[in-house]
């Protein structure tokens, strides 16, 4: 058994825990896109984030500004209001543990939340989830202690119409950093107008309505004044508001999964994490044996009503159109009270059972036994996830790296085309480019290709050479754009590399084919592709140049597979290599897989010259080979997998 003292002493332990875990890391990955467009939002005018510049609620972008004020703007200073957030939810935590379930309860809520996977995820990250989260945990502990009468347990000083006015700041606090508060808020006002009229107390009553008529009418007024013109149009372009009741089973098995092990979680152990949910939730009948009804039902009524919320809203066919784990974040203060009812229960049961006669330390070792189980269980998701977590292969974007290579490899009169308008403030916290940028607009993509290759025109219009920057897995997942197809066109690329959700290539507009001869070849590879021809520049090449050939090659078959293209740059005298540009043909445009029988594929292709390449006779060798066993097409039957298409000259500079 433990003692209040221990209770406040394993709290404080686990909140340095909580304190050190999320700040260990913290900026060991760079900031990705919604973190980036935080940042952003949070330098733009007050009264522009409060008369509904996104369709967030304000309060955590205007918070996140006066962070930046007082801790600077490095990704560490960005995502320590969050560390904050995620370390003072656990002490919250053991503080409603000990009002509800007592000090070992106290202790098992703190640990749970210091080491939880989904908690210690968003502390990590610039984004609103933990501040709510902590908002939303400060307004349930102020509700149970009015439930339960004790004045103090809301903080010294804190009493009757300061702790209701703290109330209503927690709660307006909550639902003004995200929107799915809302429902442990809904379960706090029916439990306490419930109480009040119990009490058949005139001044409960009335300081009932005053308080939640305040709540209403702020937030009430600023989102249908304000805000609601994102939910009507939400509405607009759906045809229903709640989703299929496919997509809320699913998403409830991927949100549990999630709440438990984290955000990385492994789709394998949803059965596991359905399991441990359930026997999570069970654990209210430690309260409700021990008389607390009333607080079983509160911890029951959390968990239902901000799941409930969620699945009543988010999903491929609800107004929000999608469903994350993060929206079951909410949940997990109220599912760790639930769960540390089997504390509960064992300490009632080792009450019953102990005898006069028993030794005090006999006593002590057996009640530390049944709690052994129960804490290996609890803390088994928290260990695979935090595992996952702090795997630091892992992050969802590397943009400053991708921002880091253009600015490594730029050259006079070189120019940036940003693909997604959505990039923008990744840009405007990594860069700014020393060179034109033209981001193409989200809408933009959906014109006609006429006027984007007229576009293009205007900004290539003058520059040697254009980065193409494609961002966002969606865009990962397309065809080529408009704008990718139209650079394939018009110049060689003879770079590119991926970067997490971004991908960079380079298209050199100065060294295409052009229209020389085609020279005739009958190279067959893999008795599936024949190189039957390629056209190349007949001239001298000078260091920092591109060689650039013009590949044709025609289908024999329909091949059995997607093929790479490798291009090699290697000494005519003794063979050493000293460029190499592999991609699929037609820089990805043209999969091989989709070759008809007889139809013939032009692909330009370039290899960037080093600077330092020392002048002398090259040779340009080709080949295709299967990604990513990287086994090669032999040639002609034999056994010969590479070709020489082509000698080039390079001279000094």
């Amino acid at each position: 058994m433990m003692t209040h003292r221990q209770a406040r002493v394993a709290a404080g332990a686990c909140c340095a825990m909580a304190f050190l875990l999320a700040t260990w890391t913290l900026d060991a990955r760079s900031l990705w896109g919604d973190e980036a467009f935080s940042v952003w939002a949070s330098q733009q005018p007050a009264m522009s984030l409060i008369a509904g510049l996104d369709a967030q609620p304000p309060l955590y972008h205007l918070l996140l500004g006066a962070g930046r004020l007082l801790w600077g703007k490095s990704v560490f200073a960005l995502r320590y209001l969050s560390v904050c957030g995620g370390v003072l939810l656990v002490a919250v935590g053991a503080r409603l543990g000990r009002l509800i379930g007592g000090a070992s309860a106290s202790a098992f809520t703190a640990l749970l939340l210091a080491v939880s996977p989904i908690s210690l995820y968003f502390a990590q990250e610039a984004r609103m989830y933990a501040p709510a989260a902590l908002f939303a945990g400060g307004a349930m502990l102020l509700a149970v202690a009015s439930l339960k009468r004790q004045a103090e347990t809301a903080g010294r000083g804190v009493q009757g119409w300061q702790r209701g006015a703290a109330y209503v700041l927690l709660s307006l606090g909550a639902l003004f950093t995200h929107y799915y508060t809302a429902g442990v808020l809904l379960v706090n006002a029916l439990a306490l107008g419930m109480a009040a009229l119990r009490s058949r107390g005139a001044r409960r009553i009335v300081a009932w309505l005053v308080a939640h008529f305040s709540i209403a009418l702020v937030f009430g007024a600023w989102f249908v004044g304000l805000q609601s013109r994102y939910a009507s149009r939400a509405i607009a372009g759906r045809a229903r508001i709640v989703p299929a009741l496919e997509d809320i089973v699913s998403n409830f098995g991927v949100g549990v999964n999630g709440l438990l092990f984290g955000m990385r979680a492994d789709g394998s152990l949803m059965a596991v994490a359905l399991t441990l949910f359930a026997l999570a939730v069970i654990g209210v009948i430690g309260y409700r044996r021990r008389g607390q009804f009333g607080d079983a039902w509160l911890i029951l009524s959390w968990i239902v009503a901000t799941l409930g919320v969620v699945a009543a809203t988010a999903g491929r066919s609800g107004i929000v159109g999608d469903f994350s784990p993060r929206y079951y974040l909410f949940a997990l203060l109220p599912l760790t009270l639930a769960a540390a009812g089997w504390v509960v229960r064992i300490e009632e049961a080792l009450r019953r059972a102990a005898r006069p006669s028993t030794s005090r330390l006999s006593a002590s070792r057996l009640s530390s036994l049944p709690f052994a189980p129960v804490i290996l269980i609890a803390l088994a998701p928290a260990v695979v996830g935090d595992l996952q977590l702090f795997d630091l292969s892992w992050q969802k974007s590397r943009y400053d790296a991708m921002v880091g290579a253009i600015r490594a490899r730029a050259q006079p009169n070189d120019g940036a085309v940003l693909v997604n308008s959505d990039q923008f403030p990744l840009l405007a916290y990594y860069g700014p480019l020393d060179m034109p940028v033209w981001i193409v607009g989200n809408d933009a993509l959906n014109r006609d290709s006429a006027s984007v290759e007229a576009e293009l025109s205007r900004f290539a219009e003058g520059k040697s050479r254009l980065w193409l920057v494609n961002y966002g897995w969606a865009m990962a997942l397309q065809p080529p754009s408009a704008v990718e197809r139209a650079l394939n066109q018009r110049g060689a690329r003879t770079y590119a590399q991926g970067f997490q959700d971004v991908s960079l290539a380079l298209y050199d507009l100065r060294f295409a084919a052009g229209d020389a001869p085609v020279q005739p070849r009958r190279v067959r590879f893999g008795e599936q592709i024949t190189l039957v021809g390629a056209r190349g520049r007949a001239r001298p090449y000078h260091p920092g140049e591109a060689v650039t050939l013009d590949l044709i090659w025609r289908a024999d078959q329909v091949p059995r597979a997607d093929y790479t293209v490798f291009m090699h740059l290697r000494r005519a005298d003794d063979g050493s290599q000293i460029a190499a540009f592999d991609s699929p043909p037609v820089n990805g445009a043209a999969p091989t897989s989709r070759w008809t029988p007889g139809q013939i594929i032009t692909d330009t292709r370039a290899v960037p010259i080093p600077a330092d390449a020392p002048p002398g006779e090259y040779n340009v060798v080709i080949g295709l080979y299967r990604y990513p066993t990287f086994e090669r097409l032999k040639i002609d039957g034999g056994e010969a997998t590479e070709h020489i298409v082509a000698r080039v000259t390079i001279r000094s500079p």
